[in-house]
């Protein structure tokens, strides 16, 4: 019998956020599964900052404890339909980059192909993260305000290496079956013949509830949590039930909620059950 997937997570006071060590403790700890060419994926789904887009400070550290192991890193996303390139051309993500010379990919500007799963879907996504031997992925769990999609952590990461055209089918529900868009993505990443190795770091310092950018009318919210796994499915599960103490919507809600938690738990063998463990940090 396989072991639950650990969830590694530290919980913070207000003000003494301590993200640079928690991200190195956890680089260390998953060190042999990083290696070669990595891949990192932040979430710049727009030129918003913390906490619409990835936090600065964890993008930097990964960066440079990469970059101290002399590891090849590239790192890139795609932005959101309703906004033009020529405004994310200068964000905060962007800048880290340039000052450690990493160069940022614009994953609209890359090419895509068609994959075509086991079950028969198909869906048109970057080749990017497929040429990598490592992605790191780091998401902010949040609510979404297209309620059909319900929230965004670890696994809606991968909507952002799907053309323009697959995001407004996901979105404007133009498809049938368009929940396991996003499981199924995950499944093409993690589960073909020499996949990427995975690691998500996700924060929940400030989550987003009512939407999944300030601009859409997000409220960031003081929740204080860090957690890190090689599973995106049990973060999310785990980033459900903690968004459930805030999101009014949420209450009494299941897992079977956010339907893509279900099609990742079947299609990737991860979940329901998982280990909590605590890193500890200096006081």
């Amino acid at each position: 019998m396989e072991m639950p997937e650990t969830i590694y997570h530290a919980k913070f006071e207000e003000g003494k956020e301590k993200r640079k060590e928690f991200t190195l403790k956890i680089l260390e700890t998953y060190k042999d599964q990083i290696n070669g060419k990595v891949f990192i994926k932040p979430n710049m789904v727009s030129y918003e900052d913390y906490p619409t887009t990835t936090n600065p400070e964890i993008l930097e550290t990964v960066i440079t404890h990469l970059q101290d192991r002399g590891l090849e890193i590239i790192c890139g996303d795609a932005h959101a339909v309703d906004v033009k390139t020529e405004k994310v051309q200068d964000t905060t993500i962007i800048r880290i980059c340039k000052k450690h010379d990493i160069k940022f990919l614009n994953l609209h500007k890359h090419p895509r192909k068609k994959f075509k799963s086991p079950r028969g879907f198909k869906i048109k996504m970057s080749l990017i993260p497929f040429q990598a031997d490592s992605i790191i992925s780091l998401p902010n769990l949040k609510t979404h305000r297209h309620w059909e999609l319900r929230m965004t952590g670890a696994l809606k990461m991968v909507v952002g290496y799907f053309t323009n055209w697959e995001r407004i089918k996901m979105h404007m529900i133009i498809i049938k079956n368009r929940w396991k868009m996003i499981a199924e993505a995950n499944w093409f990443l993690m589960k073909q013949e020499n996949s990427p190795t995975h690691l998500t770091i996700m924060d929940a310092v400030q989550p987003l509830i009512h939407a999944n950018e300030l601009r859409h009318g997000g409220v960031p919210i003081n929740v204080g949590y860090l957690f890190a796994s090689s599973s995106p499915t049990v973060l999310d599960i785990h980033g459900f039930n903690l968004l459930k103490e805030y999101e009014p919507r949420y209450k009494d809600k299941t897992i079977a909620y956010v339907p893509y938690i279900k099609y990742a738990m079947k299609y990737l063998e991860e979940g329901p059950e998982y280990t909590l463990k605590e890193i500890p940090l200096n006081s």
